[in-house]
């Protein structure tokens, strides 16, 4: 059970930096679009709100995983 536990937890993890991957993408993009003079501004700012809360995801999950002597790396 405690595999399994963590063999989920490794791939959530996988998918966190995916989507992180994503989202800085989809940042410049539309870092892009704001120097262009075009309105991205209120797209930006959930970027970044995304962002951060995917941040701190991949935190709690990385930790938890080396509590359990796992390597989340």
């Amino acid at each position: 059970m405690e595999k399994l536990k963590s063999t989920l937890l490794q791939k959530r993890l996988e998918v966190v930096k995916k989507r992180k991957e994503l989202l800085a993408l989809e940042e410049a993009r539309l870092v892009r679009m704001a120097r262009q003079k075009k309105a991205a501004a209120s797209q930006l700012a959930k970027v970044k709100k995304e962002k951060v809360a995917l941040a701190l995801e991949e935190a709690k999950l990385i930790r938890v995983l080396k509590q359990n002597g796992y390597p989340a790396v």
